[in-house]
């Protein structure tokens, strides 16, 4: 497989996150929906820095605003906000156990819902629930799965 398309597989995983991210689900499960998107540009960015990065989130969270029809910029600006923070200390990152990962990853998804919450509370006046928080709990518990799945497509499409 030759350089452009194995850079494709980082775009062809971040779409695939676009799509669970968007997908209908029943409202039981909709309120537990995990930020997939959030999860696949974390890895890529500690897995490839030079690949995915604070841009890519940017781009991505413009796409998901429009995608879920929101506030244009919301989602872009706590995305960039993440994965800049994970870009920061991306070294120390890799390094970390994987429950250690998984509470860096839950304080993330904390730290983007409440950037979310904080601009759509400026926009229109929303209210805070705990329902709106049911994603922090999910999303973490995912992070191994997600990291051992994209893990393996990177080696075995040998994206550097």
């Amino acid at each position: 497989m030759d350089k452009p398309q194995r850079y494709g597989i980082i775009w062809i995983s971040i779409l695939i996150a676009l799509f669970l991210q968007i997908m209908p689900l029943p409202q039981l499960v909709a309120d537990w929906r995990p930020d997939w998107v959030m999860l696949v540009l974390a890895y890529w960015t500690l897995a490839l820095p030079h690949r995915a990065g604070i841009l890519t989130a940017f781009v991505v969270g413009l796409l998901l605003d429009v995608l879920l029809g929101a506030t244009l910029g919301v989602r872009s600006l706590a995305l960039s906000v993440v994965i800049y923070l994970v870009v920061l200390q991306y070294q120390k990152l890799r390094h970390f156990a994987w429950v250690q990962q998984m509470s860096v990853i839950a304080m993330l998804s904390l730290l983007s819902h409440l950037l979310v919450f904080w601009a759509e509370y400026l926009h229109s006046g929303v209210q805070l629930s705990w329902e709106y928080l049911k994603p922090v709990v999910i999303t973490p518990l995912l992070w191994p799965w997600v990291f051992w799945l994209l893990r393996r497509t990177r080696r075995h499409y040998k994206v550097k």
